[in-house]
């Protein structure tokens, strides 16, 4: 079988989830979800802590084992033992709480490193990428700073900036502005916001509820390692049937 990732037109499935169980030892954290992302949307997912939103985000670029069920990404069971998941995390961005930056390395050399080892980019080449998309994320100029001496948004924004130079055809976002303080929440929302309208795919973990209300195309609600409710955002935000997802949003709205 072939796991290259090509690409898919705009309305195709980009993530489809079928039947997901996740295990920790005896704790069943992910329950039988059944789940998609068309290409081109952006798909929110809330919910409280422990619910299983960050495992489910894992388990697409296996980060974390799936104990049973299928994953596709653009067709490819990304679960199959002769994937090539490599191939396949190379055509997937992803984002995470902690920003994950090399400290030890520039900005550049952040953006770059992947491109040469795993893309064999040339070195030119790399950084015209990294340049652009430094630029992207409001950061040109900031190519030989290290991460210790910019702001927790500034280094959440390289973080974006290195997983779009990996040109992914879609984007995981965990929760990308938790560790954040509030002032600088708002630039890498703005980055986010920038990528949906430029029609990335993206399924994010968030707590940000204006951001899904105003950018996401879908929210999916969970508790308990279940989908409890999904739907348009309006509709699941203001108008939410069931009473588990009533009784999260009235604590957070």
């Amino acid at each position: 079988m072939t796991s290259r990732i090509t690409g898919a037109q705009p309305g195709a499935r980009a993530i489809e989830i079928r039947d997901l169980h996740k295990y920790f030892g005896d704790n069943e954290v992910l329950k039988g979800i059944d789940f998609h992302v068309d290409q081109g949307q952006v798909v929110c997912v809330i919910g409280p802590s422990g619910s299983g939103k960050s495992t489910l985000l894992r388990c697409v670029n296996r980060l974390e084992e799936p104990t049973s069920g299928t994953i596709l990404v653009e067709g490819v069971n990304v679960i199959d033992p002769e994937v090539d998941l490599d191939e396949i995390r190379s055509r997937i961005g992803m984002v995470f709480q902690s920003f994950n930056l090399f400290p030890h390395l520039t900005v550049m050399r952040n953006l770059t490193i992947a491109q040469n080892r795993v893309l064999r980019r040339g070195k030119d080449e790399a950084v015209e990428i990294a340049r652009r998309n430094l630029e992207k994320v409001g950061l040109a100029g900031k190519e030989d700073a290290y991460p210790a001496h910019l702001s927790g948004g500034q280094q959440q924004r390289v973080a974006i900036a290195r997983a779009l130079s990996m040109d992914p055809d879609m984007m995981l976002f965990d929760e990308p502005t938790s560790s954040l303080d509030p002032e600088l929440v708002g630039d890498v929302l703005e980055v986010m916001r920038d990528l949906a309208t430029d029609g990335m795919t993206m399924m994010v973990v968030t707590h940000e509820m204006r951001f899904a209300r105003d950018v996401g195309d879908k929210v999916v609600f969970m508790d308990g390692g279940v989908i409890v409710e999904e739907g348009a955002p309006l509709d699941v935000l203001r108008n939410p049937q069931h009473e588990r997802t009533k009784a999260f949003l009235s604590k957070v709205l």
